[in-house]
């Protein structure tokens, strides 16, 4: 207490040694008070917000591709309860509707039914309709794997004749019904193979008597088909009218459609050519199919 007592005494200031530890040692312990302050004094960086978690979303629904027995394309994107289609270049956006079975949608004066996973139904919706009373057109998946069909056999419901002989394989004059027979395999031919432009050139009249005005708009009638075969039997007798000849074919027609519906017909092809008289030139002495005529067995 004394000594403190001195220190804080007017004698004490006289002293050198007194008056250099009284500053030195609070000095020594400023210096690193004030760092510690002004440590503590500073504002912290903010820390980088944290990373937004990256969610897994999935993508748009793919587009389901159609064909309808119309010739038409179509595609459906299926959005939960929800269906966007488009057909013709414009999007019709349909919402689910009521439905017995299967799913239906409307919107935008459509009506779209699928009763499963392959197949649907286009409809017009008119104004105040509830559900569509056209009939509207069939309409299958593209891309489904249908089996092949088989045409019946000769004799049974729908198949050839079974007293015809099938088309001779033994050489024949181009003229004669064999070689009318051979134009009508040949025509079929052509339209397994889609070639329908050559097909189309066996008709008489340069393809016009097929009913089409062009080759274009003759191939455009079989875009509803996914199969279209033919069997061909023996031609029959050939009979004269008017300077020509005339022979008919039996034809039985299978195949499918694009929706996977079946197809089962049976007719006749007629072929015309021009009879060997004054007049009549190369191209008119050919046979060329005037007429085919099927139906359903």
């Amino acid at each position: 207490r004394e000594a403190h007592h001195a220190t804080n005494s007017g004698e004490a200031r006289s002293g050198p040694m007194p008056l250099k530890l009284r500053h030195v040692a609070p000095a020594a312990v400023l210096v690193p008070t004030l760092a510690l302050t002004f440590a503590c004094s500073r504002t912290p960086e903010p820390e980088p917000p944290p990373a937004k978690a990256q969610v897994q979303t999935e993508g748009p629904a793919a587009p389901v591709a159609y064909r309808c027995e119309d010739g038409r394309a179509l595609t459906v994107v299926y959005d939960g309860r929800d269906a966007t289609l488009t057909l013709d270049g414009r999007a019709y956006r349909l919402a689910t509707a009521i439905s017995a079975s299967g799913a239906r949608y409307v919107g935008g004066g459509v009506q779209w039914w699928t009763k499963g996973p392959d197949d649907g139904r286009l409809s017009t919706l008119k104004p105040a309709e509830d559900v569509a009373t056209d009939p509207g057109v069939a309409c299958a998946r593209v891309g489904t794997d249908w089996p092949a069909v088989e045409p019946p056999a000769p004799g049974t419901r729908g198949g050839l004749p079974d007293d015809r002989t099938p088309i001779s394989e033994a050489p024949f004059a181009p003229d004669s019904p064999q070689g009318a027979a051979d134009v009508v395999q040949t025509y079929y031919a052509h339209l397994g193979q889609k070639a329908y432009a050559k097909a189309w050139a066996l008709w008489r009249d340069g393809g016009r008597a097929s009913g089409y005005p062009t080759a274009q708009a003759f191939a455009a009638s079989f875009d509803r088909y996914a199969q279209y075969d033919a069997q061909v039997g023996a031609p029959g007798a050939p009979e004269g009218a008017a300077g020509s000849v005339y022979v008919s074919v039996p034809v039985v027609i299978y195949g499918r459609l694009r929706t996977g519906a079946e197809v089962h017909e049976k007719g006749e092809a007629v072929l015309r050519r021009a009879n060997d008289v004054p007049g009549a030139d190369a191209g008119q002495r050919v046979w060329r199919i005037a007429r085919i005529s099927t139906r359903r067995p």
